[in-house]
């Protein structure tokens, strides 16, 4: 509502004009009309809430494995799934990660400013056998030369981490499937890491595999402590697939082991916001048949 002062100016809205001072001037302006979200607009507004809820589990989830990360972490992992999802032949509001080609989350680092190929010399090798089985190899290098480490007196050792976890966003849980630590003396010493791991794996879930290495030292107290420098917190995806019918029978088959760990359940809303998205698409289509 638009009011006028001792001296007759005009201060306010009157319709779709707004009077206001400019110094000692009148202006009028004429207020933007309320914008209306096209019907493609707003489904995508409401996929992208999707993105960002799945997202975020993944970054919840895996927090302590990558412990410290670039600032940009959260927009970049959200722009991956984003690109995941958008792979996906189906329609919004039918698609999430589970129906995505998962390649973009390949080689996200979760902290570039410490990138691994600035820190370790070798470059590990993996794959996954179609029974699910999982290997990995980092080929032989030398311990005190091939790292770089921090620098000042204390002297740090390295310490890799292999996890292996999956997601399932529909049934709402989490789990790893099995991790491995490979720790090694900071000395003159040529060693390499050839694992594989053989467990079951949950039927429609999604794995993810990651490894991470961490710079060690030991206190006066004896206890192991950690480097505090962000720039030696590497953390890298090196895998993420679907898990097949067929990865599953073959599992079985072969006698693979159980999990590492229970199942841990997580409220993610994927299941709402599908819901939400297929009740507004129902909706507009109901309203485009009237008119």
């Amino acid at each position: 509502m638009a009011t006028q002062d001792k001296n007759g100016k005009i201060r306010g809205k009157i319709n779709n004009i707004v009077y206001r001072e400019l110094g000692d001037k009148q202006v009028m302006q004429i207020a933007p009309a309320r914008v209306k979200q096209t019907y493609a607009t707003k489904l995508n507004s409401m996929e992208f809430g999707l993105v960002s809820t799945q997202a975020k589990v993944l970054r919840d989830v895996f927090s302590g494995l990558y412990e410290e990360a670039d600032g940009k972490m959260a927009a970049r992992l959200t722009a991956a799934v984003s690109t995941c999802i958008r792979t996906s032949e189906k329609d919004i509001g039918e698609r999430n990660l589970h129906d995505a080609d998962l390649a973009p989350l390949k080689g996200f680092e979760f902290n570039t400013d410490a990138p691994f190929e600035k820190l370790v010399a070798v470059q590990p090798s993996f794959r996954v056998l179609p029974n699910g089985q999982f290997e990995f190899s980092l080929p032989r290098f030398n311990v005190m030369e091939d790292i770089r480490y921090p620098s000042g007196i204390v002297r740090y050792h390295p310490s890799f981490l292999i996890a292996i976890t999956a997601f399932h966003f529909r049934e709402e849980y989490s789990r790893i499937i099995d991790k491995k630590v490979f720790d090694f003396k900071n000395i003159d010493q040529q060693v390499n890491i050839d694992w594989s791991s053989s467990r079951r794996l949950p039927k429609g879930a999604i794995v993810i595999v990651t490894f991470s290495l961490r710079y060690l030292s030991t206190n006066w107290a004896g206890r192991r402590v950690q480097v505090t420098d962000k720039a030696f917190y590497p953390t890298i995806i090196l895998e993420a697939f679907h898990v097949t019918d067929e990865m599953v029978a073959l599992g079985k088959e072969a006698g693979f082991s159980i999990p590492t760990s229970y199942i841990s359940e997580f409220g993610n809303n994927t299941n709402q916001i599908l819901k939400d998205i297929a009740r507004f698409k129902e909706k507009m289509t109901k309203e485009k048949n009237k008119s």
